[in-house]
């Protein structure tokens, strides 16, 4: 199980957690009132997940450790959220409209998701990361826009590869490479976790879609080779076992469900 796994990181990945609950209440209400904000606890915990384990292997500051974590999942958030919205405009005068379902409330929250990553980036004083998030963000909108002008169900191998090339694998390599650069990594070790991020994402992502497992495991077995070069510790090990928990549990990913 994904929470094992993850169990030496529980506390971070708690305190994560209630920052970004802490932001979901406004005056208007719960922001979950007016989009969907339905996670899988493998989406809630992964992503956070690689942002810690990151930090500890170079000893990046804590608190800071657990704010960059809020803000790559503040991004994902907001590019799930404005994922989901419909194409037909709404205006809920109708009592019987779910607002959820609509098109202008989810893309106010998208946006409202994606200022909290702008301002906690800038309250941390990590600015120096403003353009690779910026990239990994219009990364992840032009697959939203590949997702939006194609039939998702009928996208044939290559086209479901470069949607998750696009989609889910840039935010993945941010979490690991962009917190080994604030944590002082060289660029050989940056460049192994980034690399270790993308095909782990990879994976994730045509697992996530449902895709025959064929597909994600050398994405897999590259990950793991990704990480050679690190020392043997449990951070490391961490890593490794999320590479090994997507090969056996993999397939699964698409059923799992949760509200946060």
């Amino acid at each position: 199980m994904l929470c094992d796994i993850l169990k030496p990181v529980k506390q971070e990945l708690q305190l994560i957690q209630e920052l970004i609950n802490n932001q979901f209440t406004i005056k208007a209400g719960y922001l979950g009132a007016f989009a969907h904000l339905e996670l899988s606890s493998a989406d809630r915990d992964i992503r956070p997940a690689l942002v810690v384990l990151s930090s500890r292997i170079f000893g990046y500051d804590p608190k800071k450790t657990i704010v960059l974590a809020g803000i790559f999942q503040f991004i994902y958030l907001a590019a799930k959220v404005q994922q989901g919205v419909s194409e037909i405009d709404s205006d809920y005068i109708r009592e019987d409209t779910d607002p959820r379902d609509g098109s202008q409330f989810p893309v106010l929250i998208g946006d409202y998701l994606y200022s909290k990553f702008f301002y906690f980036t800038s309250d941390a004083d990590i600015t120096c990361i403003l353009d690779p998030l910026a990239e990994i963000i219009c990364q992840i909108h032009e697959g939203n826009i590949l997702r939006k002008t194609r039939n998702i169900k009928t996208l044939p191998g290559q086209g479901m590869i470069k949607l998750v090339e696009k989609e889910t694998a840039p935010l993945f390599a941010g979490c690991c490479y962009l917190t080994a650069r604030l944590g002082g990594a060289a660029e050989r070790e940056q460049d192994s976790l980034m690399r270790y991020g993308h095909n782990l994402g990879m994976a994730y992502g045509l697992l996530e879609q449902g895709i025959a497992a064929d597909f994600a495991f050398p994405y897999l077995k590259e990950a793991l080779s990704n990480l050679n070069m690190f020392p043997d510790r449990q951070e490391k090990n961490i890593l490794e076992k999320l590479v090994y928990f997507l090969q056996q549990s993999g397939h699964c990913l698409p059923a799992q469900h949760m509200v946060i």
